[in-house]
């Protein structure tokens, strides 16, 4: 199971329009076909996914395929899995030699290299409920600027993930704070981790990871210029951000580590209880219950800072099917509610894309645990989750911004100038 992808989408939509010979508005016919929805069903699609075919979703597949061919006499689905390793590689190949199949588990990056192809067909012009049925939020993830406007959904919200804020109250407590009224912004959380800093002597944090992308736009910044082609967050309310950030870890409230290679990350940290605030998903606590159960009661949850990441999966449909009508038709089967809810159960820490999920109680009221408070966090926290890594953002490119906020924080540049490098460096990887 997956979050992100950690792939260079940009890269294989650079293979993708080479090989196929198109640009990434020409071959938008395809994209924009109509699809019947009167006559009956009939006929042979392929159905793939990404590394999950194994003994605990095998058998949920196989029934979901035989519900579908019992509702839909006269269909067969054929169900394909390609392992984790090398799938944008593999989805590549599938494009470039026309066998790309039917329908298909994209996240929404390796989406955008997809449909700036051509083919991956719109969603909107064709299915009259989509933006009813699903989830805004994972929906807005397969709406691309740069592809006819952002006008277009190339992707049924399957499987979403999100964070969600976990404090040790024990600790909070020693130092003067208050998990029952933890932060809630991160000039929240700075004021706070003031506090602890002070009240220990410097001993405990609060804060202990540097920030990234997710931070930059958190500040309201848009990364991406207005028409979806270039990077353009080097902005006043960024710069802010990391003068705050490098003003924090010079106070000492960051563990002097976090910009070296001996910083063993915020999750790992908050697990030895060396650090009092950590993100994860709705179902980490039922984890510390089995992994370390000294620390699951003493952990309090609370809504992500600002706004909450989005993590997603979904299908999506080949606009170059043979069989356009079974292939929508099936896609939809598979996300609907019903199906959906099923998933999820095997997938603790998901969440389903569907929209009539939230009048599921175990997302809509908490059964008064600590895990059930977190469960329904996350679900209302993915309402208005935000993917915020946008499709052309690459690995390469991450790796620069990671260098130049190490540069600013520890004094080497100011907040503008690193900045102003990222912005520039990963422009120019996008023109080579």
């Amino acid at each position: 199971m997956r979050r992100t992808t950690a792939i260079s989408a940009i890269a294989v939509a650079a293979t993708l329009l080479a090989g196929c010979g198109v640009g990434s508005k020409s071959s938008s016919s395809d994209a924009n076909k109509t699809v019947s929805t009167t006559a009956a069903l009939s006929g042979t699609i392929t159905f793939q996914t990404w590394s999950l075919k194994n003994d605990k979703f095998t058998p949920y597949f196989t029934k979901l395929i035989a519900d579908f061919k019992t509702a839909h006499p006269g269909t067969e689905v054929n169900w394909i899995d390609q392992p984790g390793d090398g799938y944008p590689t593999k989805v590549t190949s599938q494009v470039s030699t026309g066998s790309l199949p039917d329908v298909i588990n994209l996240p929404p990056d390796i989406a955008h290299a997809v449909a700036k192809t051509g083919n991956l067909l719109d969603l909107k012009q064709n299915v009259p409920t989509l933006q009813t049925d699903y989830v805004k939020s994972g929906l807005s993830a397969y709406n691309y600027q740069d592809i006819s406007g952002g006008s277009q959904f190339f992707g049924f919200p399957w499987y979403l993930g999100t964070d969600v804020s976990y404090w040790n109250k024990t600790m909070m407590a020693k130092d003067g704070l208050d998990a029952a009224n933890p932060p809630k912004t991160f000039d929240d959380l700075v004021a706070q981790a003031k506090i602890m800093h002070d009240k220990s002597g410097g001993k405990d944090y609060l804060m202990s990871r540097a920030p990234g992308l997710s931070d930059i736009a958190n500040t309201g910044t848009k990364l991406l210029s207005a028409d979806g082609t270039k990077f353009a967050f080097n902005t006043s309310q960024a710069e802010a951000m990391l003068d705050k950030y490098t003003a924090a870890y010079k106070a000492g409230y960051l563990p002097s580590n976090v910009l070296d290679n001996s910083y063993e990350g915020n999750s790992t940290l908050f697990s030895k209880q060396q650090v009092a605030w950590t993100t994860g998903g709705g179902n980490l606590i039922t984890s510390l219950q089995q992994d370390n159960p000294t620390l699951a009661p003493n952990v309090v949850p609370s809504p992500a800072l600002d706004t909450a990441p989005l993590y997603v999966q979904g299908l999506s449909v080949s606009s170059k099917s043979k069989n356009l009508p079974l292939a929508v038709a099936f896609a939809e089967f598979v996300t609907d509610n019903e199906n959906q809810a099923g998933f999820v159960k095997l997938a603790p820490g998901f969440l389903p894309g569907s929209a009539a999920s939230a009048n599921d109680p175990q997302y809509s009221k908490s059964d008064g645990t600590t895990q059930g408070d977190a469960s329904v966090i996350a679900y209302k926290d993915m309402q208005t989750a935000v993917n915020f890594t946008p499709p052309i953002w690459t690995d390469a490119m991450n790796t620069l911004l990671n260098q130049e906020i190490a540069k600013a924080m520890t004094g080497k540049e100011t907040s503008k100038q690193a900045l102003d490098n990222t912005v520039n460096q990963a422009n120019a990887l996008l023109s080579q």
